[in-house]
């Protein structure tokens, strides 16, 4: 396929549904989307010029950027490749104040070890936080660490999921908090549809809706 810069598809093809990967028609940039790529190629639109973001703290393999652009600055806690550096977080980030304009983070989001959670796909595919007092940490540490080496008007695209387990959990509304606490501004707010199935035990009984979607939010320092 035919690549132009900064762009998934070539101008002859369609675009109804992504209008910013177009270059012939501008049209409305929606806020449900089924694609993480989407989500991020509209944020570098509407709030970072088009250019590309400058690091990611959680980058693992760097799945979701396939297609578009990778940030110039790739770390992880474990890296699973040799060009991303390793870096744990929660003891700083290796950049002076005030040096990066764009961020990405996608850190795990489920807590609790419990049952079988050590043979879980998804403790596998995303680990797992011991208690929700260490998600608590680690991310309020993180957006500490964005804060600090940001910009003025620099960006992060947060992606967090709400968790069910034996009660819900609505992260996104405590990460909203945390980040307007550490001075950010919620500047918007995409959601990302699952396509895919989920897994569950069909043997037990359904006591919150299974959650099909996460969020990306937009602060500006």
């Amino acid at each position: 396929m035919k690549k132009i810069i900064g762009e998934f598809f070539t101008t002859d093809e369609k675009t109804k549904d992504r209008p910013y990967l177009s270059n012939t028609k501008k049209e409305l940039i929606k806020s449900v989307q089924t694609e993480d790529q989407d989500i991020l190629m509209a944020i570098r639109q509407l709030y970072l010029d088009g250019k590309n973001f400058d690091m990611d703290p959680c980058f693992s393999t760097g799945t979701f950027y396939k297609g578009i652009e990778e940030p110039k600055y790739k770390l992880d806690k474990s890296p699973q490749r040799d060009d991303v550096m390793l870096n744990d977080i929660l003891y700083g980030l290796p950049f002076k104040n005030m040096t990066l304009n764009g961020i990405v983070f996608d850190p795990p989001f489920m807590f609790g070890k419990h049952g079988g959670w050590k043979d879980s796909v998804m403790n596998k595919r995303f680990t797992m936080f011991d208690k929700w007092v260490d998600l608590e940490e680690m991310y309020i540490k993180a957006l500490s660490e964005f804060y600090r080496i940001l910009k003025k008007k620099g960006i992060v695209a947060f992606k967090c999921q709400d968790y069910t387990d034996s009660k819900t959990t609505l992260t996104h509304c405590f990460v909203h908090n945390w980040a307007v606490k550490q001075g950010f501004k919620a500047e918007d707010l995409f959601i990302k549809v699952a396509t895919g199935g989920r897994i569950y035990n069909k043997n037990l009984t359904q006591r919150h809706a299974r959650k099909f979607h996460c969020y990306w939010l937009v602060f500006k320092k």
